[in-house]
């Protein structure tokens, strides 16, 4: 039997409402694995914030991070791919967003997994402890303009409403389709995140190059998520799964709506899916998640 191509979303997905990686789910993951099943990670997550899972997960598949613009090896720690945002791009965004007064932060090249977050005196920094984490992966430099030779891998605004959506605005009538845009609300209440990638990269455009290089035919992709940045690789996979505490936008996009991240969604479908392999791995103590 063909093996399974199946990507998994982390925040709202994989993990709990209280980012708690939940026994069930870990234990049908990692006997997917097993059975020889291609199981990676698919999100917005830098990888330094996602490796570890991958390495509790007993991951060997490349993994999507950076909402598909980087993909890492979890076995060598190596990236498959990078794709950066057009240098012109990234040289006008940094002085629009000097006029507009807003905060700007660049995920350099010049880092393996592009997990580097430059920003200049004055931003305004994220109160979350991930900022500060992880290796101290942020730096601030004088001039975010020197940087612009080395590449950026994605970019992030992160301010008040009225100055992101100006950003925002500003790159569709400035750049139109030439780069692809995510804007919404940022998890610090009271601010607005606009983020940017090269125009084709999309979870789905990274699960379907991910399925080509590893020769698995679309039927055989399945993928879970919970939010608009999942649609597309929903929409693509043979098999898209949207979890029950998900977006309208995505429970739409899924041929499938599974149980809720707090009741074991993803485990309910690898287990049904892959069937006595994914069960057997689980454990006489293991029931379903309430």
């Amino acid at each position: 039997m063909l093996p399974y191509l199946i990507a998994l979303d982390v925040d709202g997905t994989l993990l709990d409402s209280q980012g708690r990686l939940r026994p069930r789910v870990k234990n049908a993951v990692r006997a997917a694995v097993a059975a020889g099943h291609h199981v990676c990670l698919a999100t917005g997550r830098r990888w330094v914030a996602s490796r570890p899972f991958a390495q509790e997960l007993g991951l060997r598949t490349p993994c999507i991070v950076h909402n598909g613009a980087v993909a890492v090896d979890p076995l060598t720690d190596e990236p498959v791919w990078k794709q950066p945002l057009p240098a012109e791009f990234v040289r006008q965004a940094i002085l629009k967003a000097r006029e507009l007064g807003v905060s700007l932060f660049f995920h350099d090249l010049d880092h393996p997994h592009g997990d580097r977050m430059l920003y200049e005196p004055g931003a305004r920094l994220p109160r979350a402890s991930w900022f500060f984490e992880a290796g101290r992966l942020t730096q601030e430099v004088p001039d975010l303009l020197e940087w612009v030779s080395v590449g950026a891998v994605r970019v992030l605004v992160r301010d008040r409403y009225e100055g992101a959506e100006a950003f925002r605005r500003w790159i569709t009538a400035e750049w139109g389709d030439a780069v692809r845009v995510l804007a919404g609300t940022d998890l610090e209440p009271g601010l607005y995140a606009v983020e940017v990638s090269d125009a084709p990269v999309c979870k789905g455009w990274a699960v379907e190059r991910l399925a080509a290089h590893l020769q698995v035919p679309v039927e055989r992709v399945v993928a879970f998520g919970d939010w608009d940045n999942d649609i597309e690789m929903l929409q693509f996979a043979g098999i898209g799964v949207a979890m029950a505490n998900g977006s309208p936008a995505a429970r739409a996009a899924a041929r499938r709506v599974t149980a809720s991240n707090d009741e074991d969604g993803v485990a309910v479908v690898l287990e049904e899916l892959l069937g006595g392999g994914v069960r057997g791995g689980v454990g006489g103590g293991a029931g379903r998640g309430r």
